[in-house]
């Protein structure tokens, strides 16, 4: 629980931009950073009183109203983040990724179990999450891991679970498994019991979307796997993969691929209800109007640039 006198004027204004600009309800903002309904009123005085609410509300890092808005109606999100865009590509990338770090750690305060995917994004993000002492928070893996992913001598959900003194479970399993009988055995394995015990009970979801064209460059998958996989899909129309799952422009999955993935089912994942979309690179912009149009995300953190471009290919 946030006690108001730690409040500083950065998170008086996230407050308070919640309030006035996302439009967001007392009772969600509550919600959101763990505090009563009588305490966000407060802190939206707070902000009034100490000069953060003028005519528009001060924030370092400047937010674009209106791409928001229109995100948010078109595509039926919960919560949208658009951020300015920046002098260079570095400079995009540093802020999403530290925006979307808070936001995230701002929706932890009031999660018990948080799944997460893996990649360097994931990595980003952990890295930009500040400490705290969370010994009734769990960090879970979403997925196995393709042979190409880097090796390090601890877990993401262990990197995340350090940030925060808690607890962590992963997935030992690869991300693909061809033979149908080896994820029904690997399904009846306890640990994949208590697994899918947190799919079913999660708060909260943030990941990042991929390209066909990065998973290309996975020989082994591309050689072994895909002629199974993608059997009978036309690669070109392939949008992009979210939770290992390819789908096309229009947000249509393609299903049987579904069946090949070690982890958490597609049902599990659309009953969580707060499941957070990174994205960053401008080449992704197909990625993520596919990945909006499947439903899956319910907020998104990405800039000006990639908004527009999302919402002029959407007509």
């Amino acid at each position: 629980m946030i006690k108001m006198t730690q409040l500083s004027n950065e998170e008086l204004a996230s407050i308070a931009h919640d309030y006035y600009l996302s439009k967001l309800n007392i009772a969600d903002i509550s919600q959101k950073y763990n505090l009563s309904r009588y305490l966000i009123t407060k802190a939206l005085d707070d902000a009034e009183e100490r000069g953060i609410v003028k005519i528009s509300i001060q924030q370092h890092t400047k937010r674009n109203e209106e791409l928001e808005r229109q995100l948010q109606s078109r595509f039926h999100l919960k919560e949208v983040f658009i951020l300015e865009n920046l002098s260079t590509k570095n400079q995009d990338s540093e802020a999403i990724v530290n925006f979307a770090a808070k936001q995230i750690q701002n929706y932890a305060q009031t999660a018990k179990n948080i799944g997460m995917t893996w990649g360097t994004l994931m990595l980003d993000v952990i890295n930009e999450f500040t400490h705290e002492d969370r010994d009734d928070l769990t960090f879970v893996q979403l997925l196995g891991q393709t042979l190409n992913s880097k090796k390090r001598k601890t877990s993401l959900v262990q990197e995340a679970s350090n940030k925060f003194n808690s607890r962590s479970i992963s997935l030992p399993a690869p991300l693909y498994a061809l033979n149908s009988d080896f994820i029904q055995a690997l399904e009846k394995e306890p640990f994949y019991h208590e697994l899918h015990s947190y799919y079913k009970n999660l708060d909260l979801i943030f990941s990042g979307i991929g390209t066909f064209q990065s998973i290309q460059v996975d020989q082994f998958l591309m050689k072994n796997y895909a002629p199974t996989l993608f059997k009978g899909i036309d690669q070109k129309k392939v949008a992009g993969l979210i939770f290992g799952r390819p789908y096309d422009i229009e947000g249509n999955f393609y299903q049987e691929v579904g069946k090949h993935v070690c982890g958490i089912n597609l049902d599990e994942i659309m009953q969580t209800p707060t499941r957070f979309v990174i994205v960053k690179n401008r080449f992704k912009t197909n990625a993520l109007l596919g990945a909006l149009r499947t439903g899956v995300i319910t907020h998104l953190v990405t800039n000006s640039a990639i908004a527009e471009q999302i919402l002029e290919k959407s007509k």
